[in-house]
């Protein structure tokens, strides 16, 4: 049996099959992280560094690798922190539940009633979000 790479036979059934250059697919990372990152901050009313810390436990990666795409852009990322964002992303920002999320957004700039108020709660208890938390500074 002779040795020929697998990439003469046949493409892998990774990301680089969709035939995405490294930096595409990071552009992608940074673009879904910061939008996990930024949907945090409103959502828990937090400082930036505490929402960073919520989006990763979120998507299941590390704050460092969410500083990193924000600030400092890497030049590849593997397949599973990708797929971990592309994911979360999915499903906190593209679906129903992201558009609740930009409507409880809404609700709490509103004036407070206690109709309001209630449905402010009940929006939260379906996402998952802790009313009045406290960041990890203050405590």
């Amino acid at each position: 049996m002779d040795k020929i790479s697998l990439h003469e036979r046949q493409k892998m059934t990774d990301l680089c099959a969709n035939d995405l250059e490294p930096q595409t697919l990071v552009s992608k990372a940074k673009e879904w992280g910061i939008a996990l990152w930024e949907r945090a901050e409103s959502l828990e009313g937090m400082g930036s560094e505490n929402a960073m810390h919520t989006a990763a436990k979120w998507a299941g990666v590390t704050p460092g690798l969410l500083w990193r795409l924000r600030y400092r852009p890497p030049a590849t990322i593997d397949a599973s922190p990708y797929l971990k964002l592309q994911n979360t992303y999915d499903r906190l920002i593209k679906s129903v539940e992201g558009k609740s999320a930009e409507n409880l957004i809404a609700l709490k700039a509103l004036p407070s009633t206690p109709a309001r108020a209630r449905l402010i709660r009940q929006l939260e208890e379906f996402l998952g979000v802790t009313p009045g938390e406290t960041s990890r500074d203050a405590a």
